[in-house]
């Protein structure tokens, strides 16, 4: 099973994702981002899902999902997302947060067993310290591949479908660099839903050094790791991580938290006493 990350591989160079402009704007005149909180929208999620995992690359066995909705024993117990295209209302990239469950069964994150043995003593440290109801693995973070090319034929082809040639065609090619940084925001988004102070993840490492072109840096990454490719496993407490954001990237920062209006929540100050004491 892969419970990873699935983006499609960028061809901007450090100089290009680096150039002052409004990305903010830029990326909010193409795209939308929406908090699936009904069936209807959990159901374009797990399409999303199949297209990119099974589909654009298949880590999972498309003849496993009749319905061609992607899902999996996580999910009851994750909140998701989703990003429409406004023009047609297409849903291009989607992400879950994988929360701990009530029960025994349920308490453990799909990452956990396979990647964190292998991190160092202070993140593990840090992982065992923060209480379970405020850690999520970010999860399932995909883009499709089909909307990029669609978006990228030319005009005046013979198109595939109707929805081959967009109006907005040059913007979205503009915007797309930034659809990581708008699943980010809806991952900060859920995160202040659900009380949700702390982030774990696993991801290829050119994602990593994606997010970090942009100022997204985890405080503690684990060494490269064989799990459904080469992967690293990450943890951070989010504030740490955004505060680093508006410091390095602050257009990057507005983007993520819409200027200032979605910000983390964090752990008590009782709570960090009781830490520090235990430490």
């Amino acid at each position: 099973m892969h419970t990873g990350f699935a983006f499609p591989h960028q061809t901007n160079n450090t100089k290009n994702a680096q150039v002052p402009e409004d990305i903010s704007n830029i990326f909010n005149s193409v795209f939308a981002v929406h908090l699936a909180n009904s069936p209807e929208t959990i159901d374009e999620v797990f399409a999303v899902r199949y297209q990119v995992y099974c589909i654009d690359r298949p880590f999972e066995d498309p003849n496993c999902f009749a319905d061609k909705r992607e899902h999996d024993e996580y999910d009851h117990r994750s909140a998701h997302a989703l990003i429409r295209h406004r023009v047609t209302g297409e849903s291009v990239a989607a992400v879950r947060l994988v929360m701990a469950g009530d029960t025994p069964d349920d308490i453990d994150f799909p990452m956990e067993g396979p990647c964190l043995p292998h991190m160092d003593r202070t993140a593990l440290r840090a992982i065992m310290q923060t209480p379970r109801n405020r850690v999520a693995e970010i999860s399932r973070m995909a883009v499709s591949r089909e909307f990029r090319r669609r978006l990228n034929e030319d005009k005046s082809a013979s198109g595939i479908s109707a929805l081959a040639c967009y109006s907005d065609a040059e913007k979205g090619k503009r915007a797309m660099p930034y659809i990581s940084l708008g699943l980010f925001s809806a991952i900060l988004q859920m995160s202040i839903q659900h009380g949700i102070t702390h982030w774990m993840a696993v991801m290829e490492p050119a994602q990593l050094r994606l997010l970090k072109r942009f100022g997204v840096e985890f405080d503690h990454v684990g060494p490269v790791l064989e799990y459904h490719g080469r992967r690293r496993p990450a943890f951070t407490e989010a504030a740490t991580l955004i505060n680093g954001i508006k410091k390095r990237r602050p257009d990057v920062w507005s983007l993520i938290t819409d200027d200032g209006r979605h910000l983390p929540p964090k752990l008590d100050n009782d709570y960090k006493v009781r830490e520090q004491e235990v430490a």
